[in-house]
């Protein structure tokens, strides 16, 4: 800012330039204790901003502790989780195994009761055959007899009318 001087005999007016040096220094003054109020008013600013950050810093820590122990204790329920379905499926296998053992023991006792039914049919079937057999041994025996029987009948009537022809 240039402010021309009144000159005087021995230089520049002492009193313009006092008069410009004070209003310049009030200026200055003036300038420099708005910049101190706004030096104060960003230094409590940024007390508020550090406290404020210091109080987020400790809920992000919490928030970190939270999330590590949630973090674990998912950890530990999958791992439970896992341990429980695979405790399971050892059991189905084993149930499964058990299931498949007596399923082949019912088949081999399927096999053997399938084997004696055939066997006692086997037996069945000879014995109905020797029945038959004796049956038409003996039904061929009684007509054997009765044929003889019959025959001897008429070979008697023969005789005796032979016998009563001769006597007559």
């Amino acid at each position: 800012m240039k402010k021309p001087f009144k000159t005087t005999l021995f230089g520049y007016g002492k009193k313009q330039v006092n008069k410009y040096i004070n209003d310049v220094k009030e200026d200055y003054e003036h300038e420099l204790k708005k910049k101190r109020d706004r030096m104060l008013e960003l230094d409590e600013e940024n007390r508020v901003l550090k406290a404020k950050l210091k109080e987020y810093e400790a809920r992000i820590a919490s928030y970190e502790e939270r999330e590590a122990f949630i973090s674990k204790a998912l950890v530990k329920a999958e791992e439970k989780a896992q341990a429980i379905i695979e405790e399971g499926q050892k059991k189905a296998a084993a149930e499964m195994y058990k299931i498949e053992e007596e399923k082949n023991k019912w088949r081999i006792r399927e096999k053997e009761i399938r084997r004696q039914l055939l066997e006692f049919e086997k037996e069945v079937y000879n014995l109905m055959e020797s029945f038959y057999s004796e049956i038409n041994y003996l039904a061929s025996k009684e007509i054997c007899a009765a044929l003889l029987e019959e025959d001897s009948k008429e070979e008697e009537g023969k005789e005796s009318s032979i016998l009563k022809a001769s006597a007559m």
